[in-house]
């Protein structure tokens, strides 16, 4: 096979919007650009005929399919996971639009015969060789439970330049330290370059955030049966003073962790099966799901439209498929009924990928009917502690590896949707060299797909057990 004709719009039509130049009779001034939306990137498939058998591309091309170019010198281009030391380019959900099969005959020429697809695409993009350094070594003083990208990405219209992948934001534990502090947040304005860490004030000597988002122009810290929510400023990322809102929680059921779908729908999920949700930070939450569904500690949500997922202990798995307004036990569970589910990664309606604290990752093609249980080295060893997917193809997630009985943090990637997973190079460069006792997080930026797939922070603890790690991965550009 073959790639060919490639065509990758940036952007639509361009059209000039013009006011009358005060200072120059009838002249004008352009003062912006209305842009219309890019076209569908575009290429064309060349592929040879083989003796033998009817070659697939004669046959009507009716779901949409992937292609991978691996690209690099003194490697086997034919090791989809090894073989590459540059880069490798995504053809995302491509679908036959033409075929062109030349002209045909009887009997033909000793000539190549070769079919011409034309592929009409979901977009394009490469991944590269993640390189990880260590992020602010001197500011993080205990564990790193969670972090996010904040910030969109714009090219100044409304603020400075921003390619979606400049703030972020992490939040440590209070405990653990002697004596205790208080919850740190930890953020950086330049891509994890440098850090700053400022106390959350809201929370309470000793008392342990749990997980952290961006709602809208607002970080959201929550704990201690209650979250906590400053203002970013839009042009540096700053984030101001904390507001603490503990309205509509419950006690002895303190929420976990937090999805966000928009500001006016944010989601967490709490012990004994709680549900809540929020449609104003300010005004607290309303309880929607009171552990009818399950009474087990719940303890990490995502979502995709009209599908949320809610994992937990003892093989907790609940489901909404209405957009939160009934929920239940999803029709199967994989594992065993001891599995506590710490890792949920949601990618529609029928795929989604569950974590466990026993080192187990299971998947569902067919929104739970039946579950896919992921064969990868260390299966079983350690604990999962996150999965993100940063495009539909590029996805992540952490394991805590034992090995002679000493934690270590391990990272594994895919590119192709979670058909083959590495933790080693030429996609994973350096990150075994920071020696992490374990990683709690994964953030990615919500951008644009060759930002995403080339971005990624981790947090989580040293060797020590006590001190807390970032690790920023990112691929090189030249």
């Amino acid at each position: 096979m073959a790639i060919q004709g490639v065509s990758a719009p940036e952007s639509g039509g361009l059209d000039p919007i013009w006011v009358p130049d005060p200072e120059r009779i009838g002249g004008y001034r352009l003062v912006a650009r209305s842009v219309s939306p890019a076209d569908l990137a575009e290429m064309t498939l060349v592929m040879r005929e083989k003796h033998g058998s009817i070659p697939r591309q004669l046959f009507r091309q009716k779901c949409a399919f992937n292609a991978y170019e691996v690209v690099g010198t003194c490697k086997s281009l034919s090791d989809f996971v090894g073989g590459w030391s540059d880069y490798v380019m995504i053809y995302s959900m491509g679908v036959v639009t033409d075929k062109d099969m030349g002209d045909r005959m009887s009997f033909d020429s000793d000539d190549v015969i070769e079919d011409s697809l034309s592929v009409q695409l979901a977009d394009l993009y490469p991944i590269g060789g993640l390189s990880f350094g260590e992020g602010g070594a001197t500011e993080v003083d205990l564990a790193v439970i969670d972090l996010v990208y904040g910030g969109k990405e714009q090219c100044g219209e409304c603020g400075p330049e921003h390619d979606g992948a400049k703030w972020i934001y992490a939040v440590t534990w209070a405990s653990g330290g002697s004596p205790a502090l208080d919850a740190e947040l930890l953020y950086s304005l330049n891509g994890g370059q440098t850090w700053t860490g400022t106390a959350i004030s809201s929370f309470g000597t000793g008392e342990d955030p749990v997980a952290i988002d961006v709602v809208g122009n607002y970080v959201v810290v929550v704990g201690n049966g209650a979250y906590h929510y400053a203002e970013l400023n839009p042009f540096t990322g700053a984030p101001g003073t904390f507001t603490k809102v503990s309205t509509g929680f419950v006690a002895l059921h303190q929420p976990q962790d937090i999805y966000v779908v928009s500001p006016r729908e944010i989601w967490f999920c709490g012990l004994g099966g709680y549900i809540y949700k929020s449609t104003n930070l300010a005004a607290g939450v309303t309880v929607v799901n009171a552990g009818q569904a399950t009474s087990e500690n719940l303890m990490r949500i995502h979502g995709r439209d009209d599908t949320i997922i809610v994992v937990g202990d003892n093989q907790a798995i609940v489901r909404s498929t209405n957009r939160g307004a009934t929920w239940a036990v999803v029709p199967t569970l994989p594992g065993l009924a001891t599995d506590d589910f710490q890792a949920i990664a949601v990618i529609d309606a029928y795929r989604y990928w569950v974590g466990s604290a026993q080192g187990e990752i299971f998947y569902t093609l067919t929104a739970a009917e039946s579950w896919i249980q992921l064969n990868f080295p260390e299966s079983g060893n350690g604990a999962i502690t996150d999965i993100v997917f940063a495009t539909d193809e590029v996805s992540y997630f952490t394991q805590n590896e034992l090995t002679l009985a000493v934690l270590y943090g391990r990272l594994y990637t895919t590119w192709n949707g979670g058909e083959d997973w590495t933790n080693a190079t030429p996609r994973i460069l350096n990150l075994g060299v920071l020696d992490a006792r374990e990683y709690s997080r994964i953030a990615v930026p919500r951008t644009t797909p060759d930002v995403s797939a080339n971005s990624i922070v981790l947090g989580g603890v040293a060797t020590d057990g006590i001190d807390g790690i970032l690790a920023v991965g990112v691929a090189a550009k030249f």
